[in-house]
């Protein structure tokens, strides 16, 4: 557990780390800025929001045209005026003089609520300010008081084209601020001539501050109605006086072209192919300042305080879930997230997509690595603790049939023990070498263990001279007593071979005596920190050790709850009233009858092929 705590909170560092970096150069700000343009249009759209466009119907209308004359745009502004609008901002430039100016130039003092754009190059901004002027166009200077003046410039992201904000306030090169075309609308929308004040976090005109980004921008909320060029009245009927009064007064109205034909398409996030008219930008900017739907970015701490939590939950899940829950509740998160990040869109506030998005990614796939090697490291330790005791291939089905934590942790089974102990080993080891006592044991060991673990069974451990294993533990069985059975006799059929074997070694011959008992006890892996071992404790164990001192050379005693579960046993003959230590209840124990007129080489033969027999 604490290797994955470890695990998980290492993923959550490298992850966060890696997002920091990407946003702090910006990494991925287009990707962003597409995933905030699928929830737009979203702002709703307010009724003081008035477009007059030079449509396909103006363009055609004799007198009009595509550029309309200066004493046409005399009429359209007197006649707004007398449709009581309370602001009139043009998205058109007036540079030139040109025939007309002067009753234009009355107009526009006679409505005295007029703002003409002019365009502005910039130069970069610095960090916080707003950006500077290199150059501005001019306004006809016959067209000289009346009016107040506003740029038309919008922000194109370098990454796509698209254009999603409108820097509010330029710095003239005179050091003076000059507010944007839908900054200056509202303000003489709402009779604020005082100057432009500028706020660490936005911008401040009379007693309203409106958020901005970096560079004094402000971030577009889109609304439908007025991102459609249909939507717009025409100015040709405006200049007709055919227009209902009520759609124009009291309202901002904006003044550009519409009709495609005029240049003026905006690529924008409501419409990337072929883009909006300029002047639907400006209204949308007036939109947003008048609903007051803005939309601000989280800061980048919050989005990295989401990518650590998702990252640390992601991570948790894969690690301590099963697999299929891990998915789920990462696919969960995912949309959680998702839905949660459209509600705040909805109260102004934009969440990153992109880094969240990707943690989560990122935290699915490091985790299940972290998992893949975490389980790959332990089945192989589990592996190699169990193989010590059972044949390898029983110690992965261990692991691959997700048995043996339960097994390393303890569970009660239904077994047959099987204890084989040298006869007179005691008194003979006293009169031999060490060296020949070693000798002995280990060559005794290594072929009792081959037969039992070629018989499936499992090899806890050797005491002194003594050899004890298990069949049903640690993986479940129901043929163990007929595997124990004739892994004793397998073992006592051993007897010739191994002590041919020991005389080539100097060591003097051996006997066997063993004992067998099943019955259910507790198998698990016991021990402190220093030392732990697999072991299985209980009275089927006790029982089966007295058994084994009981045995004399050569034999093997087996209870009754070996014998009635075993589908051919063998020859057997019944022990009389035997006292065992420790066993206080009457148990019914038997002797396997081996045949006197077994040869050695038939004993030998016996031997070789039940400790060859593959797994049953």
């Amino acid at each position: 557990m604490i290797r994955r705590i470890v695990s998980i909170a290492a993923l959550t560092v490298v992850v966060t780390t890696l997002a920091a970096i990407g946003l702090n150069a910006n990494v991925f700000a287009g990707f962003q800025g597409r995933a905030t343009d699928a929830l737009l249009p979203s702002a709703p759209s307010d009724s003081h929001v008035v477009v007059v466009g030079f449509d396909r119907k103006t363009i055609e209308t004799p007198g009009l045209g595509q550029v309309l004359p200066r004493d046409q745009v005399a009429k359209l502004v007197t006649q707004l005026k007398a449709d009581g609008a309370k602001a009139v901002a043009f998205d058109v430039i007036y540079a030139q003089a040109k025939p007309g100016d002067d009753a234009l130039s009355k107009a526009l003092a006679d409505a005295g609520n007029v703002v003409l754009g002019t365009e502005v190059t910039l130069k970069p901004a610095k960090t916080g300010g707003p950006p500077k002027v290199k150059s501005a166009t001019q306004i006809a200077p016959d067209l000289s008081s009346g009016y107040t003046v506003g740029h038309v410039q919008v922000n194109a992201d370098p990454s796509d084209g698209i254009n999603r904000s409108v820097p509010l306030v330029v710095e003239m090169p005179d050091g003076t601020f000059l507010p944007s075309l839908s900054l200056a609308a509202v303000m003489q929308y709402r009779g604020i001539d005082s100057p432009v004040i500028l706020r660490p976090d936005g911008v401040q005109i009379g007693d309203r501050l409106v958020p901005t980004l970096g560079a004094k921008s402000l971030l577009l909320n889109f609304a439908a109605k007025l991102s459609d060029p249909s939507r717009a009245i025409s100015a040709a009927d405006v200049i007709a006086g055919t227009v209902d009064k009520s759609k124009i007064d009291g309202k901002i109205v904006l003044v550009g072209a519409i009709d495609s034909t005029l240049g003026d398409s905006r690529l924008a996030p409501v419409n990337k192919s072929t883009g909006i008219p300029g002047v639907l930008l400006h209204a949308n900017a007036v939109n947003t300042m008048l609903t007051g739907t803005y939309l601000n970015p989280v800061p980048d701490s919050q989005t990295l305080l989401w990518v650590a939590a998702m990252t640390a939950l992601i991570g948790t899940a894969v690690l301590l879930l099963p697999l299929w829950m891990s998915v789920l509740f990462t696919v969960l998160m995912g949309l959680g997230y998702v839905l949660f990040a459209f509600e705040r869109f909805n109260s102004g506030r934009v969440l990153n997509f992109v880094y969240p998005s990707m943690a989560l990614i990122i935290a699915f796939i490091g985790a299940l690595g972290l998992r893949y090697f975490g389980e790959t490291r332990q089945r192989r330790r589990v592996t190699a603790l169990f193989s010590q005791y059972v044949p390898e291939a029983v110690a992965k089905r261990l692991v691959d049939e997700d048995r043996a934590s339960l097994a390393a942790e303890g569970e009660r089974l239904d077994m047959t023990v099987l204890f084989c102990d040298l006869r007179g080993f005691t008194a003979m080891s006293e009169s031999l070498s060490p060296a020949t006592v070693r000798v002995m044991l280990n060559h005794y060991y290594d072929r009792v263990t081959d037969v039992v673990l070629a018989m499936r069974g499992t090899l806890m451990k050797y005491v002194g001279d003594e050899v004890f294993a298990v069949w049903g533990a640690p993986l479940p069985s129901t043929d163990h007593p007929e595997l124990a059975l004739e892994c004793a006799i397998a073992i006592q059929a051993l007897t010739p071979d191994l002590n041919r074997e020991l005389l080539e070694l100097g060591a003097p011959e051996v006997s066997f005596g063993i004992g067998l008992n099943t019955g259910e006890a507790v198998a698990a892996h016991f021990g402190g920190g220093r030392r732990r071992q697999y072991d299985v404790v209980g009275d089927t164990v006790n029982v089966g050790a007295r058994l084994c001192s009981t045995a004399g050379r050569g034999e093997i005693i087996l209870s009754d709850q070996v014998l009635t579960r075993v589908p051919s046993p063998p020859p057997v003959e019944a022990l009389g009233p035997i006292e065992l230590k420790g066993v206080s209840r009457e148990l019914r124990l038997w002797r396997v009858v081996v045949p006197e007129s077994a040869s050695l080489a038939e004993s030998v033969a016996v031997g070789e092929a039940t400790a060859a027999v593959p797994d049953r």
